[in-house]
């Protein structure tokens, strides 16, 4: 545990603009991207600040760089209502275990492109919308992937934002984890080959499953795929194993698309 906290006050001084490696000073060197999941493997990844514009506005993101055999494959990671700040520490040793196991993993900051504003609830979503693809852009052009191998996986607020930005008719998008989300579809998706799951807790305070059910519904109806599945788990903000379990269902759902793709190619 304490080996723990040293590695996120780590990341903390560099979200507020210090330097890590003063947070970093002590007598044993931080363990990075151990969750505590019992599937966990040994850390083959790096993380980066950088930056990239979208419709003007810079956007900060962490970017998880694989440092074993890659997979071919990259993941934008979009952070809930909570802000990049606060999501980054949750999301960061499970990004860096998705590295580690050869994917390229991008956090955007994506409230940079626009400060949640309940009057400007429309332009947010659009700025939003591009702050994702364009970091899915950014990942395929440092990766050398191509653009429809990068997925988007979403969590709560980022969940409604990655559904937005991979239904977008511009959307190079094939495939995308929605986690606690909701929402709808205006787009018609028959023959984009789209594929999504989506999973939910068995009660949500915040998004309820109905929410989930019904976006669900709606993608099917609009053309693409679909799988939904629970979790064992209560509530809306999860523990340490659902987050595992998440990630691992996350996993096996790329796993298999990109063996449904390279079956095809």
């Amino acid at each position: 545990m304490g080996r723990r906290l040293i590695a996120l006050a780590g990341l903390l001084a560099t979200l507020a603009g210090g330097s890590p490696a003063l947070a970093q000073t002590a007598v044993e060197p931080p363990r990075v991207g151990i969750p505590g999941c019992t599937d966990d493997v040994a850390v083959r990844a790096s993380r980066s600040l950088i930056s990239f514009e979208s419709r003007g506005r810079l956007i900060r993101a962490y970017l998880y760089t694989p440092a074993g055999p890659p997979v071919g494959a990259g993941i934008v990671m979009l952070h809930g209502g909570t802000g990049f700040e606060m999501n980054a520490i949750l999301f960061d040793a499970h990004a860096i275990q998705l590295a580690s196991r050869g994917y390229w993993v991008i956090l955007p900051a994506y409230f940079d492109a626009a400060e949640p504003d309940r009057r400007r609830r429309v332009v947010n979503g659009r700025a939003w919308r591009q702050a994702a693809l364009d970091a899915a852009g950014q990942l395929a052009v440092r990766s050398g992937i191509a653009p429809d191998r990068v997925a988007l996986w979403g969590y709560s607020r980022g969940a409604g934002v990655a559904a937005d930005a991979a239904t977008a008719p511009e959307s190079p998008v094939r495939s995308a984890v929605l986690v606690a989300g909701g929402g709808s579809v205006d787009e018609t998706l028959t023959g984009r080959g789209l594929s999504f799951l989506l999973l939910h807790a068995r009660r949500d305070e915040a998004v309820p499953v109905r929410a989930t059910l019904d976006l669900a519904d709606a993608l099917r109806r609009a053309g693409a795929g679909v799988e939904v599945q629970g979790l064992d788990f209560d509530g809306h903000q999860y523990d340490l194993p659902t987050w595992c379990a998440v990630m691992g269902r996350t996993r096996a759902f790329l796993e298999s698309r990109g063996e449904r793709d390279h079956a095809s190619s």
